[in-house]
Protein backbone atom coordinates (compact mmCIF):
# COMPACT_ATOMS: atom_id res chain seq x y z
CA UNK A 1 0.00 0.00 0.00
CA UNK A 2 1.29 3.50 -0.84
CA UNK A 3 2.01 5.99 1.91
CA UNK A 4 -1.01 8.09 0.87
CA UNK A 5 -3.20 4.98 1.08
CA UNK A 6 -2.01 4.34 4.62
CA UNK A 7 -2.65 7.98 5.51
CA UNK A 8 -6.21 7.77 4.17
CA UNK A 9 -6.81 4.54 6.10
CA UNK A 10 -5.62 6.16 9.33
CA UNK A 11 -7.85 9.17 8.70
CA UNK A 12 -10.84 6.96 7.97
CA UNK A 13 -10.26 4.89 11.10
CA UNK A 14 -10.28 8.12 13.08
CA UNK A 15 -13.45 9.41 11.38
CA UNK A 16 -15.38 6.17 11.90
CA UNK A 17 -14.16 5.93 15.49
CA UNK A 18 -15.52 9.42 16.16
CA UNK A 19 -18.91 8.38 14.75
CA UNK A 20 -19.02 5.33 17.01
CA UNK A 21 -17.98 7.38 20.07
CA UNK A 22 -20.52 10.15 19.46
CA UNK A 23 -23.44 10.60 21.79
CA UNK A 24 -26.83 12.02 20.86
CA UNK A 25 -28.71 13.55 23.78
CA UNK A 26 -31.90 15.54 23.32
CA UNK A 27 -31.18 18.53 25.56
CA UNK A 28 -33.78 21.16 24.72
CA UNK A 29 -36.33 22.74 22.41
CA UNK A 30 -36.34 26.43 21.52
CA UNK A 31 -37.32 28.69 18.62
CA UNK A 32 -34.72 28.43 15.85
CA UNK A 33 -33.59 32.03 16.34
CA UNK A 34 -32.68 31.26 19.97
CA UNK A 35 -31.32 27.75 19.44
CA UNK A 36 -29.22 28.20 16.28
CA UNK A 37 -26.28 30.64 16.18
CA UNK A 38 -26.63 33.10 13.31
CA UNK A 39 -30.26 32.29 12.55
CA UNK A 40 -31.76 35.67 11.58
CA UNK A 41 -35.36 36.81 11.75
CA UNK A 42 -35.52 37.07 7.95
CA UNK A 43 -33.86 33.71 7.31
CA UNK A 44 -35.72 30.69 5.94
CA UNK A 45 -33.82 27.42 5.61
CA UNK A 46 -34.59 24.36 3.48
CA UNK A 47 -33.57 20.74 3.01
CA UNK A 48 -30.80 19.69 0.67
CA UNK A 49 -27.70 21.30 -0.81
CA UNK A 50 -27.74 24.99 -1.83
CA UNK A 51 -29.99 25.87 -4.76
CA UNK A 52 -30.87 29.09 -6.55
CA UNK A 53 -34.40 30.31 -5.93
CA UNK A 54 -35.24 30.18 -9.64
CA UNK A 55 -34.20 26.51 -9.83
CA UNK A 56 -35.94 25.31 -6.68
CA UNK A 57 -38.53 22.54 -7.07
CA UNK A 58 -42.09 23.88 -7.06
CA UNK A 59 -43.22 22.04 -3.94
CA UNK A 60 -40.19 23.20 -1.95
CA UNK A 61 -40.64 26.76 -3.18
CA UNK A 62 -44.28 26.68 -2.06
CA UNK A 63 -43.22 25.34 1.34
CA UNK A 64 -40.81 28.28 1.70
CA UNK A 65 -43.42 30.85 0.62
CA UNK A 66 -46.09 29.47 2.93
CA UNK A 67 -43.64 29.31 5.83
CA UNK A 68 -42.86 33.00 5.19
CA UNK A 69 -46.55 33.73 5.72
CA UNK A 70 -46.60 31.64 8.89
CA UNK A 71 -43.57 33.55 10.16
CA UNK A 72 -45.19 36.92 9.40
CA UNK A 73 -42.49 37.85 6.91
CA UNK A 74 -45.07 38.52 4.18
CA UNK A 75 -48.85 38.82 3.91
CA UNK A 76 -49.06 36.64 0.81
CA UNK A 77 -47.01 34.18 -1.19
CA UNK A 78 -46.61 36.72 -3.99
CA UNK A 79 -45.15 39.28 -1.57
CA UNK A 80 -42.87 36.65 -0.04
CA UNK A 81 -41.61 35.73 -3.51
CA UNK A 82 -40.83 39.39 -4.26
CA UNK A 83 -38.95 39.82 -0.96
CA UNK A 84 -36.90 36.70 -1.65
CA UNK A 85 -36.00 37.91 -5.13
CA UNK A 86 -34.87 41.25 -3.68
CA UNK A 87 -32.78 39.50 -1.03
CA UNK A 88 -34.83 40.86 1.87
CA UNK A 89 -35.77 37.32 2.88
CA UNK A 90 -32.78 34.98 2.90
CA UNK A 91 -33.19 31.35 1.74
CA UNK A 92 -30.35 28.96 2.62
CA UNK A 93 -29.78 25.24 3.36
CA UNK A 94 -30.51 23.76 6.78
CA UNK A 95 -27.11 22.05 6.94
CA UNK A 96 -25.34 25.42 6.82
CA UNK A 97 -26.77 26.06 10.27
CA UNK A 98 -26.41 22.57 11.72
CA UNK A 99 -30.14 22.04 11.26
CA UNK A 100 -32.05 19.23 9.54
CA UNK A 101 -35.69 18.66 8.68
CA UNK A 102 -37.74 16.24 6.61
CA UNK A 103 -38.87 16.47 2.98
CA UNK A 104 -38.92 20.18 1.93
CA UNK A 105 -37.46 20.81 5.39
CA UNK A 106 -38.40 24.48 5.69
CA UNK A 107 -37.51 26.15 9.00
CA UNK A 108 -38.07 29.76 10.15
CA UNK A 109 -36.97 31.80 13.17
CA UNK A 110 -39.97 31.20 15.42
CA UNK A 111 -40.34 27.48 14.72
CA UNK A 112 -39.30 25.45 17.79
CA UNK A 113 -36.44 23.08 17.05
CA UNK A 114 -35.21 20.09 19.02
CA UNK A 115 -31.62 20.54 20.25
CA UNK A 116 -29.23 17.57 20.25
CA UNK A 117 -25.82 17.39 21.85
CA UNK A 118 -22.79 15.13 21.52
CA UNK A 119 -20.89 15.89 24.73
CA UNK A 120 -18.00 13.67 23.66
CA UNK A 121 -17.03 15.96 20.78
CA UNK A 122 -18.84 19.15 21.77
CA UNK A 123 -21.21 19.20 18.77
CA UNK A 124 -24.80 20.37 18.61
CA UNK A 125 -27.48 19.97 15.97
CA UNK A 126 -31.13 20.94 15.67
CA UNK A 127 -34.26 19.63 13.97
CA UNK A 128 -37.60 21.28 13.20
CA UNK A 129 -40.70 19.14 13.62
CA UNK A 130 -42.14 18.20 10.25
CA UNK A 131 -45.48 19.79 9.36
CA UNK A 132 -47.63 19.41 6.28
CA UNK A 133 -46.85 22.98 5.19
CA UNK A 134 -43.09 22.93 5.71
CA UNK A 135 -42.51 19.35 4.60
CA UNK A 136 -45.02 18.87 1.80
CA UNK A 137 -46.07 22.34 0.68
CA UNK A 138 -49.62 21.95 2.01
CA UNK A 139 -51.77 25.06 1.56
CA UNK A 140 -51.36 27.75 4.19
CA UNK A 141 -55.06 27.67 5.08
CA UNK A 142 -55.07 23.91 5.72
CA UNK A 143 -51.70 23.76 7.48
CA UNK A 144 -51.36 26.88 9.64
CA UNK A 145 -53.25 25.34 12.59
CA UNK A 146 -50.63 22.58 12.85
CA UNK A 147 -47.78 25.09 12.82
CA UNK A 148 -49.49 27.22 15.48
CA UNK A 149 -49.97 24.13 17.65
CA UNK A 150 -46.30 23.20 17.32
CA UNK A 151 -45.19 26.73 18.17
CA UNK A 152 -47.61 27.58 20.94
CA UNK A 153 -48.36 24.26 22.63
CA UNK A 154 -46.11 21.39 21.60
CA UNK A 155 -42.86 23.40 21.72
CA UNK A 156 -43.31 24.83 25.22
CA UNK A 157 -44.52 21.51 26.66
CA UNK A 158 -41.64 19.57 25.12
CA UNK A 159 -39.11 22.17 26.28
CA UNK A 160 -40.25 21.77 29.89
CA UNK A 161 -40.44 17.97 29.55
CA UNK A 162 -36.87 17.70 28.27
CA UNK A 163 -35.69 20.11 31.00
CA UNK A 164 -37.38 18.04 33.70
CA UNK A 165 -35.77 14.88 32.33
CA UNK A 166 -32.33 16.48 32.30
CA UNK A 167 -31.95 15.36 28.67
CA UNK A 168 -32.91 12.16 26.89
CA UNK A 169 -30.63 9.57 25.28
CA UNK A 170 -31.70 9.44 21.64
CA UNK A 171 -29.00 7.00 20.57
CA UNK A 172 -30.36 4.50 23.04
CA UNK A 173 -33.93 5.16 21.86
CA UNK A 174 -32.99 4.60 18.20
CA UNK A 175 -31.18 1.40 19.11
CA UNK A 176 -34.31 0.07 20.79
CA UNK A 177 -36.47 1.08 17.84
CA UNK A 178 -34.18 -0.80 15.46
CA UNK A 179 -34.51 -3.96 17.55
CA UNK A 180 -38.30 -3.61 17.59
CA UNK A 181 -38.90 -3.45 13.84
CA UNK A 182 -38.08 0.10 12.70
CA UNK A 183 -35.40 0.64 10.06
CA UNK A 184 -35.29 4.30 11.18
CA UNK A 185 -36.17 6.25 8.10
CA UNK A 186 -39.56 5.17 6.84
CA UNK A 187 -40.96 3.31 9.85
CA UNK A 188 -40.95 4.70 13.39
CA UNK A 189 -43.90 3.00 15.06
CA UNK A 190 -41.77 1.30 17.72
CA UNK A 191 -39.52 4.32 18.16
CA UNK A 192 -42.52 6.57 18.75
CA UNK A 193 -43.62 4.22 21.52
CA UNK A 194 -40.17 4.20 23.11
CA UNK A 195 -40.04 8.00 22.98
CA UNK A 196 -43.48 8.30 24.55
CA UNK A 197 -42.43 5.99 27.37
CA UNK A 198 -39.27 8.03 27.93
CA UNK A 199 -41.11 11.32 28.29
CA UNK A 200 -44.19 10.08 30.18
CA UNK A 201 -42.83 10.43 33.76
CA UNK A 202 -41.61 13.94 32.94
CA UNK A 203 -44.39 15.42 30.82
CA UNK A 204 -46.96 14.79 33.58
CA UNK A 205 -44.75 16.72 36.02
CA UNK A 206 -44.28 19.83 33.91
CA UNK A 207 -47.09 21.78 35.52
CA UNK A 208 -49.09 22.24 32.32
CA UNK A 209 -52.81 21.66 32.74
CA UNK A 210 -54.30 18.28 31.92
CA UNK A 211 -55.96 19.47 28.71
CA UNK A 212 -52.70 20.90 27.33
CA UNK A 213 -50.75 17.72 28.09
CA UNK A 214 -53.60 15.72 26.60
CA UNK A 215 -53.43 17.70 23.36
CA UNK A 216 -49.71 16.89 23.10
CA UNK A 217 -50.56 13.23 23.70
CA UNK A 218 -53.24 13.35 21.01
CA UNK A 219 -50.68 14.77 18.60
CA UNK A 220 -48.01 12.18 19.39
CA UNK A 221 -50.40 9.29 18.87
CA UNK A 222 -52.18 10.86 15.91
CA UNK A 223 -51.26 11.54 12.30
CA UNK A 224 -49.22 14.62 13.16
CA UNK A 225 -46.91 12.75 15.51
CA UNK A 226 -46.23 9.82 13.21
CA UNK A 227 -42.80 11.24 12.38
CA UNK A 228 -41.68 12.14 15.91
CA UNK A 229 -39.19 9.27 15.74
CA UNK A 230 -38.01 10.61 12.39
CA UNK A 231 -37.25 13.97 13.90
CA UNK A 232 -35.33 12.31 16.71
CA UNK A 233 -33.45 10.25 14.11
CA UNK A 234 -32.47 13.22 11.96
CA UNK A 235 -31.18 15.39 14.78
CA UNK A 236 -29.38 12.49 16.45
CA UNK A 237 -27.77 11.24 13.25
CA UNK A 238 -26.73 14.77 12.31
CA UNK A 239 -24.92 15.34 15.61
CA UNK A 240 -23.26 11.90 15.40
CA UNK A 241 -22.12 12.36 11.80
CA UNK A 242 -20.80 15.86 12.51
CA UNK A 243 -18.30 14.20 14.85
CA UNK A 244 -16.51 12.93 11.73
CA UNK A 245 -16.34 16.29 9.94
CA UNK A 246 -12.98 17.81 9.11
CA UNK A 247 -10.71 14.77 9.50
CA UNK A 248 -7.90 15.55 7.08
CA UNK A 249 -7.58 12.99 4.26
CA UNK A 250 -10.69 11.06 5.28
CA UNK A 251 -12.89 9.83 2.42
CA UNK A 252 -15.90 9.14 4.67
CA UNK A 253 -19.25 10.61 3.67
CA UNK A 254 -20.55 12.72 6.56
CA UNK A 255 -23.89 13.86 5.09
CA UNK A 256 -26.29 13.11 2.25
CA UNK A 257 -29.25 15.35 1.47
CA UNK A 258 -31.64 16.21 -1.37
CA UNK A 259 -33.57 19.28 -2.49
CA UNK A 260 -35.66 17.55 -5.15
CA UNK A 261 -33.41 18.85 -7.92
CA UNK A 262 -30.01 17.71 -6.69
CA UNK A 263 -28.69 15.01 -4.37
CA UNK A 264 -25.66 16.22 -2.41
CA UNK A 265 -22.97 14.70 -0.22
CA UNK A 266 -20.30 16.05 2.10
CA UNK A 267 -17.00 14.29 2.77
CA UNK A 268 -15.01 14.43 5.99
CA UNK A 269 -11.68 15.50 4.51
CA UNK A 270 -13.21 18.03 2.10
CA UNK A 271 -14.82 20.39 4.60
CA UNK A 272 -18.24 21.86 4.02
CA UNK A 273 -18.25 21.58 0.24
CA UNK A 274 -21.26 19.96 -1.41
CA UNK A 275 -20.85 17.52 -4.29
CA UNK A 276 -24.05 17.04 -6.23
CA UNK A 277 -25.85 15.04 -8.89
CA UNK A 278 -29.47 14.80 -10.05
CA UNK A 279 -32.09 13.86 -7.47
CA UNK A 280 -33.33 10.32 -8.02
CA UNK A 281 -36.68 8.95 -9.07
CA UNK A 282 -38.62 7.35 -6.22
CA UNK A 283 -39.95 3.83 -6.74
CA UNK A 284 -42.50 2.51 -4.31
CA UNK A 285 -46.11 2.87 -3.24
CA UNK A 286 -48.42 5.76 -4.18
CA UNK A 287 -51.47 6.32 -2.00
CA UNK A 288 -54.94 5.91 -3.54
CA UNK A 289 -56.10 8.99 -5.40
CA UNK A 290 -52.65 9.82 -6.74
CA UNK A 291 -50.44 8.49 -9.53
CA UNK A 292 -46.66 8.15 -9.91
CA UNK A 293 -46.73 11.20 -12.19
CA UNK A 294 -47.87 13.31 -9.21
CA UNK A 295 -44.75 12.55 -7.17
CA UNK A 296 -41.81 14.90 -6.70
CA UNK A 297 -38.25 13.57 -7.05
CA UNK A 298 -36.26 12.52 -3.98
CA UNK A 299 -36.16 15.34 -1.40
CA UNK A 300 -35.22 15.99 2.23
CA UNK A 301 -32.46 16.07 4.84
CA UNK A 302 -33.56 12.67 6.15
CA UNK A 303 -30.89 10.84 4.13
CA UNK A 304 -28.71 11.64 7.14
CA UNK A 305 -30.18 8.28 8.24
CA UNK A 306 -28.41 6.36 5.48
CA UNK A 307 -25.27 8.44 6.12
CA UNK A 308 -25.25 6.80 9.57
CA UNK A 309 -26.00 3.31 8.17
CA UNK A 310 -29.71 3.32 9.04
CA UNK A 311 -32.81 3.60 6.85
CA UNK A 312 -32.29 1.98 3.47
CA UNK A 313 -29.00 0.49 4.64
CA UNK A 314 -30.77 -1.20 7.57
CA UNK A 315 -34.02 -2.09 5.82
CA UNK A 316 -33.90 -5.79 6.83
CA UNK A 317 -34.64 -4.60 10.38
CA UNK A 318 -38.17 -3.89 9.16
CA UNK A 319 -39.46 -6.61 6.79
CA UNK A 320 -42.90 -5.00 6.58
CA UNK A 321 -41.32 -1.72 5.51
CA UNK A 322 -39.18 -3.51 2.93
CA UNK A 323 -42.34 -4.85 1.35
CA UNK A 324 -44.09 -1.49 1.50
CA UNK A 325 -41.18 0.13 -0.27
CA UNK A 326 -41.67 -2.17 -3.24
CA UNK A 327 -39.12 -4.91 -2.53
CA UNK A 328 -38.92 -7.64 0.06
CA UNK A 329 -36.76 -8.98 2.86
CA UNK A 330 -34.38 -10.90 0.61
CA UNK A 331 -33.78 -7.89 -1.63
CA UNK A 332 -33.22 -5.62 1.36
CA UNK A 333 -30.72 -8.06 2.89
CA UNK A 334 -28.79 -8.09 -0.38
CA UNK A 335 -28.68 -4.30 -0.46
CA UNK A 336 -27.36 -4.12 3.11
CA UNK A 337 -24.60 -6.53 2.09
CA UNK A 338 -23.79 -4.30 -0.88
CA UNK A 339 -23.63 -1.19 1.30
CA UNK A 340 -21.13 -3.02 3.49
CA UNK A 341 -18.89 -3.32 0.44
CA UNK A 342 -18.76 0.47 0.15
CA UNK A 343 -18.49 1.11 3.90
CA UNK A 344 -15.59 0.81 6.32
CA UNK A 345 -17.08 -0.86 9.40
CA UNK A 346 -20.05 -2.54 11.05
CA UNK A 347 -21.65 -0.70 13.93
CA UNK A 348 -21.16 -2.29 17.36
CA UNK A 349 -24.31 -0.60 18.71
CA UNK A 350 -26.95 -0.50 15.95
CA UNK A 351 -27.62 -4.13 15.01
CA UNK A 352 -30.08 -5.85 12.66
CA UNK A 353 -31.97 -8.76 14.27
CA UNK A 354 -32.89 -10.40 10.94
CA UNK A 355 -29.21 -10.52 9.90
CA UNK A 356 -27.98 -12.42 12.98
CA UNK A 357 -27.61 -9.11 14.85
CA UNK A 358 -24.80 -7.93 12.63
CA UNK A 359 -24.07 -4.20 12.79
CA UNK A 360 -25.34 -1.70 10.25
CA UNK A 361 -22.74 -0.52 7.70
CA UNK A 362 -21.00 2.70 8.74
CA UNK A 363 -18.52 4.96 7.00
CA UNK A 364 -19.51 5.15 3.34
CA UNK A 365 -16.21 5.57 1.48
CA UNK A 366 -16.28 7.58 -1.75
CA UNK A 367 -13.41 5.45 -3.11
CA UNK A 368 -15.36 2.23 -2.65
CA UNK A 369 -18.52 3.70 -4.17
CA UNK A 370 -16.71 4.71 -7.35
CA UNK A 371 -14.65 1.53 -7.50
CA UNK A 372 -17.61 -0.85 -7.12
CA UNK A 373 -20.28 1.21 -8.87
CA UNK A 374 -22.62 0.59 -5.91
CA UNK A 375 -24.55 3.45 -4.31
CA UNK A 376 -26.63 3.80 -1.12
CA UNK A 377 -30.39 3.40 -1.39
CA UNK A 378 -32.56 5.95 0.39
CA UNK A 379 -35.91 5.22 2.07
CA UNK A 380 -38.15 8.20 1.56
CA UNK A 381 -41.60 9.71 1.54
CA UNK A 382 -43.15 11.18 -1.59
CA UNK A 383 -44.37 14.77 -1.82
CA UNK A 384 -46.76 16.01 -4.50
CA UNK A 385 -44.72 17.84 -7.11
CA UNK A 386 -47.19 20.75 -7.15
CA UNK A 387 -47.71 20.97 -3.37
CA UNK A 388 -51.11 21.43 -1.78
CA UNK A 389 -51.19 18.00 -0.10
CA UNK A 390 -49.53 16.04 2.66
CA UNK A 391 -47.48 12.91 1.98
CA UNK A 392 -48.76 10.97 -1.07
CA UNK A 393 -46.61 7.83 -0.90
CA UNK A 394 -43.43 6.09 0.21
CA UNK A 395 -40.59 4.50 -1.69
CA UNK A 396 -36.89 4.05 -2.36
CA UNK A 397 -34.49 6.13 -4.44
CA UNK A 398 -30.92 5.24 -5.36
CA UNK A 399 -28.30 7.90 -4.80
CA UNK A 400 -26.72 9.13 -8.05
CA UNK A 401 -23.10 8.23 -8.77
CA UNK A 402 -22.11 11.76 -9.84
CA UNK A 403 -21.60 13.27 -6.35
CA UNK A 404 -19.22 10.48 -5.37
CA UNK A 405 -17.19 10.83 -8.57
CA UNK A 406 -17.00 14.61 -8.14
CA UNK A 407 -15.92 14.25 -4.52
CA UNK A 408 -13.24 11.69 -5.38
CA UNK A 409 -11.89 13.94 -8.13
CA UNK A 410 -11.75 16.89 -5.73
CA UNK A 411 -10.06 14.69 -3.12
CA UNK A 412 -7.40 13.60 -5.64
CA UNK A 413 -6.68 17.20 -6.63
CA UNK A 414 -6.31 18.29 -3.02
CA UNK A 415 -4.31 15.41 -1.57
CA UNK A 416 -2.33 13.82 -4.40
Amino acid sequence: MTSIGKEIDRANTKAVGRIFEAEAALVGMKPASKAIPGFKKNLVTHAGPPIAWAKMLKVQKLAVLRACRAEGLAESEAKADALIRRGEILVEPNHKYGNVSGMCGVTTASFPVFIFEDKVHGNRSTDWMQSDVTSFGQTYEKGIAEIDFLRNTFGPVMAETIKHAGGLNMKEMLGQGLQMGDELHGRFDATRGVFSNMILPHIVRTGFDKETVGRVGDFLYGVGGRWIGGNMMMGACKVMMDAARGVRMSTVVTAMSRNGVEFGIKVSGLGDRWFTGPAGEIKGFIFPGFSPADGAPDIGDSAISESRGLGGSALPASPSQARLFGGGLEESVQHTKEVRKISLAEDPFFRIPYMDFSGVPVGIDIRKVVETGKVPRIDTGIAHKDGGFGIIGTGIADAPMEPFKKALSAFAKEFT
